[in-house]
């Protein structure tokens, strides 16, 4: 067994916080505003976790987006709070479903209904090109494939680039990628803040 050193805190007056490139623009790489899996455990769930339930969990843990895999850990899904909304619950119930018989596995939006973004393109891009390629899509993540591997690598979030470039978007709610390419279009079209190179 090995002996901890404990030190007093009245003292100490700072707290460590994660280095963040200070200069990011809309020309920086997509890179970094990349959740590497490599680097961050991807925040999962089972498919038979019942619905109602993973929503209270999520809203605690303040995550928007889990990714749904089998006890082996194979990937089956994705499953965000927009799936989880009391409107989706409502949309069931009409359909004949009793709110506490839904699981994760009902609401979640299958692998083979999503379209990710290629680890490799994305490495060679910078946030613009994913802002503007994703201007269409209504959600707030966007998958990342590894295809030398064949695995979920991470994800890209509209949240975390209106943070990285410090946009006066509320992230206290979901910000999807077409509504921040609508931002970026429209009130920050000609900022030069955004256009670091």
């Amino acid at each position: 067994m090995k002996t901890l050193t404990y030190v007093t805190t009245s003292d100490i007056n700072d707290l460590s916080w994660p280095v963040i490139e200070q200069n990011t623009g809309l020309y920086s790489p997509a890179t970094s505003v990349f959740t590497d899996f490599k680097k961050t455990n991807p925040r999962v769930i089972e498919p038979n976790v019942r619905a109602d339930v993973l929503a209270t969990i999520m809203k605690k843990e303040h995550v928007r987006m889990k990714v749904v895999v089998d006890a082996n850990n194979n990937f089956l899904g994705v499953v965000s709070l927009e799936d989880l909304s009391e409107e989706a619950f409502i949309k069931q119930a009409a359909a004949g479903y009793m709110r506490d018989e839904l699981l994760a596995i009902d609401l979640m939006r299958a692998k083979e209904d999503l379209l990710a973004v290629s680890y490799k393109s994305l490495t060679n891009s910078d946030i613009e090109s994913v802002i503007h390629s994703q201007k269409e899509n209504t959600y707030q993540h966007l998958l990342v494939v590894d295809e030398e591997n064949m695995s979920i690598r991470g994800l890209v979030s509209a949240n975390d680039i209106v943070r990285q470039l410090k946009l006066s978007i509320d992230t206290a709610t979901s910000t999807s990628f077409a509504k921040l390419h609508q931002v970026i279009e429209g009130d920050y079209a000609n900022s030069k803040r955004l256009r670091v190179a």
